[in-house]
């Protein structure tokens, strides 16, 4: 899409340059020439005597001559004046384009005082109030991802002597307890380690915003990995009586974290655990694509609406679902896998729908990452979300591109797979190119995590057959 605005840019500032270059032309060798013409006749005609033959061709040669010599001046002229007007509109072009990627310390040269000088400034003055506004945000990102921090790290200080302390009570070290006292430090106990795990998301959060999330890369059997921890898993599956079924592909020894793997993992498989039915299955799935492996874990339980995919990876952000509130939990352990899987450069994302179940799928590149970069998780919100779904929009369809999201969004329909179907039906009625919409879906997918070079649904029989299913 980027290429195609580049082109567009370009082919307007060449048009300009042509018209630009004619209008001189025409000014400047069409008018001359006529009147060159005119001045010929009038010479002709007023000559009192008759001329000979040599001495019109004499004067039509003068003036033939004077008329090339004319439209050389007057291409060449026109041709600078229009690529000194046009110059500066390609230069303003680029910066904006930098300004696009976030680079808002480009600036543009102002030798003229005439309305591309004027604009030139204001640009300059625009960009620099940008680039100070940038480094203020950055500023506050550090201070609070360093407040989180400093603040975890102090909360949890007291919690190992306060929880030894009780568990001594408990035991009853210091003398014995009657059973209400017993069931109140039950209470007391169950919700120390609630508030210890608080403490422990906050700090695996500032970890991930401060670039400090720790690896440890050693050889390891994938397959070995992944059945270990669906072995851990089924101590709480038989629970509920649901059966784990896994389908792993032959993963060669590759350098990973396993811990990492592992608790991205078990993660995903307590949620499908929390949220699927009594006697249901949940499946477990790995493949070895080129240079990543991909990670599925699906259940058959209550599912997601379209608001709650948007929404599903933001911190503190738990399903709208008065029925789900049992499960509690503070809503971190998605926004902390995410933060896991993309320091890997991988990708994760979710496919669902109400009453038929959801489908986690990460990935993992075959080569570890081990310059790790920072990674906003907190403050990010489905408004953010739809703000970038409206801008794609917008710069597909145009002004109907507003009103179309509008009307997606009246709908309930700003999930992945139907702004999907939106498109195919502006394809298949030939509104956009096949190579337009592509583009589009691709863009679509990377505001919700899915980037669709990643995954080849032709190759993906799992993703198809899944994706079929859940097809509205």
């Amino acid at each position: 899409m980027d290429n195609e605005k580049s082109a567009f840019k370009n082919l307007i500032l060449s048009k300009i340059n042509r018209k630009l270059t004619l209008l001189f032309i025409i000014v400047g060798f069409v008018a001359p020439s006529l009147a060159i013409y005119y001045f010929y006749t009038i010479s002709i005609d007023s000559f009192s005597v008759e001329i000979t033959e040599e001495q019109a061709i004499l004067l039509r040669t003068i003036a033939t001559g004077i008329i090339i010599l004319i439209a050389i001046n007057a291409g060449f002229i026109g041709f600078l004046i229009s690529k000194t007007i046009s110059k500066p509109i390609k230069e303003l072009s680029k910066a904006t384009r930098e300004v696009e990627k976030g680079n808002y310390n480009i600036r543009l040269e102002t030798n003229s005082c005439d309305e591309i000088g004027e604009l030139a400034n204001n640009f300059n003055k625009t960009t620099a109030t940008l680039a100070k506004i940038n480094e203020e945000r950055q500023e506050i990102d550090r201070a609070k991802t360093e407040f989180l921090s400093i603040t975890s790290h102090e909360l949890r200080s007291p919690m190992t002597p306060m929880k030894a302390q009780l568990q001594m009570l408990i035991k009853e070290y210091f003398g014995k307890l009657k059973k209400d006292q017993k069931k109140s430090l039950e209470i007391i106990i169950r919700n120390a380690d609630r508030l210890d795990n608080i403490i422990a998301d906050f700090l695996e959060i500032s970890r991930i915003e401060a670039a400090r999330l720790k690896f440890n890369f050693q050889e390891t059997d994938i397959n070995q990995t992944i059945e270990e921890t669906i072995e851990f898993m089924k101590a709480f599956a038989n629970e509920k009586n649901i059966k784990l079924v896994s389908q792993i592909d032959k993963i060669p020894i590759i350098e990973i974290d396993s811990g990492r793997l592992n608790q991205v993992l078990r993660n995903l498989i307590n949620n499908a655990i929390k949220f699927s039915k009594e006697n249901s299955s949940i499946e477990i799935n790995a493949e070895l694509k080129k240079n990543f492996i991909l990670f599925s874990v699906r259940d058959y339980g209550c599912g997601l609406t379209a608001e709650n995919q948007i929404r599903i990876f933001e911190p503190f952000y738990q399903v709208e679902n008065a029925s789900q509130r049992k499960h509690g939990g503070t809503g971190l352990g998605l926004a902390i896998c995410r933060g896991i899987v993309e320091s890997q450069n991988g990708k994760i994302w979710v496919e669902s729908k109400p009453l038929k179940g959801s489908k986690f799928s990460f990935t993992m590149p075959l080569e570890p990452v081990r310059e790790i970069k920072p990674i906003k998780v907190l403050f990010s919100n489905k408004h953010t979300i739809e703000r970038k779904i409206k801008e794609e929009f917008k710069t597909v369809l145009g002004p109907l591109g507003e009103n179309e999201f509008d009307e997606l969004k009246n709908k309930n329909a700003l999930d992945k797979n139907e702004i999907e179907d939106y498109i195919n039906f502006l394809t298949e009625n030939y509104i956009i190119p096949f190579a337009r919409a592509e583009d589009f879906k691709n863009r679509i997918n990377k505001i919700f995590g899915n980037e669709k070079d990643i995954i080849n649904k032709k190759e993906d029989t799992i993703f198809r057959e899944f994706e079929g299913e859940l097809s509205y």
